[in-house]
């Protein structure tokens, strides 16, 4: 069979263009040979998201960013649709995340895949955020940190201020004058300050070769808080404790009148009767003592016998 010129020229021009189709397709990331499944997510702003920008999960590549619209009838709202290889399947509510991918903020598609058990059909709508690109978490570090800087600014400012308002040439006179007086008492003083850290450091030698005494003394007392640890101290302070309790007992018992004491202590009939016997004892010793021949008789040479009265 003989094929013609023709028909061979349009032949390789039909696989010519086929070719460039497809390696046009190819530098947009898309794979004619490889099937595909098609998702969507809805975003407010896509952060500078390209077509054919890289669909990655875990680091991985799974896809492309195939097409990025405006959502019909609302100019507010892009829907960016992904195109990712069939042999992932992706669990509902899966996450389309926008991220930078690197330092200079080339923008990627991260897929977060969800804990269901369920997956998603093709062309389901997924729900979408944007994350934080280097630039924001750079702001959100730096901007609290310059509302600092500028407070302190303003407090040294103000502080600066007080200063100036305070430091008048007769304030820094003042002060240049006690500085020169304390640099005059160092002066004087020398001596004595070098006497000073002298009988310091005796001291501290001293200290350093009674280090043994004190050490020993340091045993005794901790050997006399062990006798008295395992003496029978406590038996000693509830007799004690005891003692005092009864003490206190026979105490209250006196002062209500109880018992021999408390009555002699409490009975005022009893004070006078023996105030009352004092005073006769006492007018007794005074007549005895006036009249003593009324109650002794003395006789020198014998008792004579009394004559009978008549």
């Amino acid at each position: 069979m003989k094929i013609y010129k023709e028909t061979k020229i349009g032949f390789f021009i039909v696989l010519i263009i086929a070719f460039f189709f497809w390696g046009f397709n190819f530098l947009k990331g898309r794979n004619l040979f490889t099937t595909h499944q098609q998702y969507y997510a809805i975003f407010n702003n896509v952060a500078g998201l390209q077509k054919s920008s890289v669909v990655s999960t875990n680091g991985y590549k799974i896809g492309t960013v195939s097409e990025i619209s405006f959502l019909k009838g609302d100019a507010t709202k892009i829907v960016v649709e992904i195109s990712v290889e069939r042999q992932f399947k992706l669990p509902k509510n899966s996450v389309v995340e926008i991220f930078s991918s690197d330092i200079m903020g080339t923008k990627a598609v991260n897929l977060v895949f969800s804990n269901s058990h369920e997956i998603a059909s093709q062309r389901d709508t997924l729900p979408s955020r944007v994350a934080d690109d280097l630039s924001s978490l750079v702001s959100k570090q730096i901007i609290p940190l310059k509302d600092k800087a500028e407070h302190l600014i303003v407090s040294i400012d103000s502080v600066m201020q007080i200063v100036n308002h305070t430091l008048t040439p007769k304030t820094q006179q003042s002060i240049q004058n006690s500085i020169f007086a304390l640099e005059q008492l160092i002066v004087s003083e020398k001596q004595k300050i070098n006497e000073i850290l002298a009988n310091i450091e005796s001291i501290s030698g001293n200290l350093k070769n009674s280090n043994q005494s004190i050490t020993n003394i340091t045993k005794n007392l901790s050997s006399i808080s062990d006798s008295i640890a395992t003496s029978n101290l406590k038996k000693a302070i509830d007799q004690a404790g005891l003692a005092l309790a009864q003490t206190n007992q026979i105490l209250t018992k006196i002062n209500s009148g109880k018992g021999s004491i408390g009555k002699l202590v409490n009975n005022d009939s009893l004070y006078n009767a023996l105030n009352h016997s004092m005073m006769d004892l006492d007018s007794l010793l005074i007549d005895l003592k006036s009249h003593p021949k009324r109650y002794v008789h003395f006789s020198v040479f014998g008792k004579k016998d009394s004559k009978p009265s008549k």
